[in-house]
């Protein structure tokens, strides 16, 4: 009876408390710049659509409460698109989403399209110095196809649309997008922003439903970089949010030299040395602390930059 009443104190108390995020079953995820060509909108300044829209997905899935997903980081993605030659949106199927999901170690990988992304005034208006005050009628509308992909059979478990639509009937302040930036507050705060929000939101509701059937992948392949060390502490840039828990061992290996295609010029290979072997010992948002478990002996000190690769 003692056991009993001890364990559902217990379960009580992770309920009540919440349990570190690190500590959660997650689903993991990598998102892929949509693909934003067939947009007939003409826009001023150098936006590109299609990362900023999955840069709002990113934003979506973390902020989805209870927390189901961690996800990658946009700059560990680019490095394998690059890698791997898949830097046209258009190269990407299912079946090479899924080649890229395993290469990043995900069990889900979000791709698609942004369909519309428009953002039409009618009625007149006054220019003042780049931006106009007047009466008008604002109509932000965004539309997203998007396809999530189980990596581990490459099948397309969820197809989802979403829609959304902003209508500002009044005087209003015309923006300059010229020098608005798409991932600002300000430009959230835009109707075209709230409609690009609205239209997330309705697809990671849809992702969320579907996945929850699934069982979440164990973490494994984990990798990071070196942002500091010292004699007796190193600190990755991977944390919870990319699944990294206390007890994980990571080797760090030192790149020594790339081997470049003596006729393309292209990287093939590198030639690496492991250097030590790394315990965590805490874990945050973005970052993890280990200690030093050994060297490695190759003589070489652990440095920023060096990678780091879960054991």
């Amino acid at each position: 009876m003692k056991k009993v009443s001890f364990l559902l104190i217990s379960v009580f108390l992770l309920v009540m408390l919440g349990s570190p995020v690190w500590a959660q079953d997650l689903y993991s995820i990598a998102v892929l710049p949509f693909d934003d060509g067939s947009i007939d909108e003409n826009w001023w300044g150098d936006y590109d659509i299609g990362t900023g829209v999955a840069d709002e997905f990113v934003t979506a899935l973390l902020d989805l409460k209870p927390r189901q997903f961690r996800v990658m980081e946009r700059e560990q993605i680019q490095m394998v698109l690059d890698e791997q030659q898949f830097g046209a949106s258009g190269m990407v199927d299912a079946s090479s989403a899924a080649q890229i999901g395993k290469i990043l170690g995900v069990q889900f990988l979000l791709m698609g399209r942004v369909t519309e992304f428009s953002n039409k005034t009618a009625g007149g208006s006054l220019s003042l110095g780049g931006k106009g005050l007047g009466l008008q009628t604002t109509t932000s509308r965004v539309v997203i196809d998007a396809r999530l992909v189980d990596t581990t059979t490459a099948e397309i478990i969820v197809a989802a649309k979403g829609e959304g639509e902003k209508k500002q009937p009044n005087i209003s302040l015309q923006y300059d997008w010229n020098t608005l930036d798409f991932s600002s507050e300000e430009f959230r705060a835009t109707n075209l922003g709230k409609a690009l929000r609205e239209a997330v939101d309705k697809v990671v509701a849809a992702l969320a439903k579907k996945v929850a059937t699934y069982e979440p992948a164990p973490i494994q392949g984990l990798t990071g970089l070196v942002a500091y060390a010292d004699a007796n502490r190193v600190i990755l840039n991977i944390g919870a949010m990319n699944g990294v828990q206390e007890g994980m061992i990571f080797v760090v290996n030192k790149l020594i030299q790339e081997i470049k295609d003596p006729v393309t010029g292209e990287v093939i290979d590198a030639i690496t040395e492991k250097v030590a072997e790394l315990k965590v010992t805490e874990v945050k948002e973005r970052t993890a602390t280990c200690s030093i478990v050994q060297k490695l002996g190759s003589g070489f000190d652990i440095a920023a930059g060096d990678q780091a690769i879960q054991k």
